[in-house]
């Protein structure tokens, strides 16, 4: 598997100030090379002479302000950078279905004609309970067509007085505690797949991830889609998963534990290099030289850090437009 850790080539301008105001203010980690991966390394600031002789003071002082009132009404989100896992992924949409080794179909054991139908489609039933009754064309007495397992109903096809045959699937019943999550994944990521990987399931973006595992791989593609089938067993307890709706999954392709790492959306581009803004004190000032890493537990923007972005390149007073 690639490295997916991010690593610093170069260090960048400048040296840390501390801001003169009781506003809130931000710095910002410059970094030179980082991975397009679900986390990244960032690197601290080193008060430098040199540098600060390198560069002019207008460029160093560059300072972002915020209240509180304003932090908060930008949604800016502060978390805490440490040690984290990082996960090489990829995502696949699939489609729920019944687990087909706890489905049963029903059929007639004799040709006949419908009497009574006592299920309907949805219902929970347990095996050995009356589905329906037919009357024998050969005897002309009813018999009862009965459920082989506990389950639900998921296909009902018998109406009262219709004649039915043994050919005919009348009922589909299946034990929805467990279904299949069947992915369809094109050929380049189709080869990175192996039985036994993670895999995390979504129903809604807002949802919680479920997890699971790879049970089966296909060993042949669908000629009309060019992918190949991958199949996750889920646990259904509460029966959230229906079969029928499509769902998104990502399968973890390996994994890496790293001492340090903060979150991809953190990463905001500026002068051409990424950057992560970086909490100082009461407020955040701006971080440009680069040499170290940032210290576990320190506190950064990790999510809409894009709006102090905006406001880093807002012209001040006096400033040209």
């Amino acid at each position: 598997m690639k490295s997916v850790l991010a690593r610093i080539i170069i260090c960048r301008r400048g040296c840390r100030l501390r801001p003169t105001t009781a506003a809130t203010t931000w710095s910002r980690h410059a970094l030179v090379q980082v991975a397009a991966i679900a986390a990244a390394f960032c690197v601290s600031c080193s008060h430098s002479n040199k540098a600060a002789e390198e560069y002019p003071a207008s460029e160093q002082k560059k300072v972002i302000q915020l209240s509180d009132e304003a932090l908060k009404k930008a949604e800016i989100i502060i978390e805490t950078a440490g040690p984290a896992v990082l996960k090489k992924t990829i995502k696949l949409n699939g489609k729920i279905g019944p687990d087909e080794d706890h489905t049963a179909q029903i059929n007639p054991r004799f040709p006949g004609i419908v009497k009574a139908v006592a299920k309907r489609l949805g219902d929970e039933v347990k095996s050995g309970d009356t589905l329906a009754v037919i009357e024998s064309n050969e005897s002309l007495q009813p018999y009862e067509v009965k459920a082989q397992i506990d389950g639900t109903i998921i296909k009902k096809d018998i109406a009262l007085g219709e004649f039915v045959d043994t050919s005919k699937t009348i009922f589909i019943v299946a034990d929805l505690k467990t279904v299949w999550v069947d992915f369809s994944a094109y050929r380049n990521d189709a080869d990175d797949l192996r039985v036994g990987q993670k895999v995390f399931i979504r129903t809604s973006e807002s949802g919680d991830a479920i997890g699971s595992t790879i049970s089966y791989i296909s060993p042949v593609g669908a000629e009309n889609t060019q992918t190949t089938l991958a199949r996750v067993v889920v646990a259904n307890p509460n029966g959230q998963l229906r079969p029928g709706l499509f769902v998104a999954g990502e399968v973890v392709l390996g994994e890496e534990p790293v001492p340090l790492a903060v979150k991809a959306h953190a990463l905001q581009t500026i002068d051409e290099k990424p950057t992560v803004f970086v909490k100082n004190g009461k407020g955040f000032d701006e971080f440009v030289q680069i040499k170290a890493g940032i210290a576990a537990g320190e506190k950064y923007a990790a999510d809409n850090s894009f709006r102090l972005k905006s406001e880093m390149t807002r012209p001040q007073p006096g400033e040209e437009e």
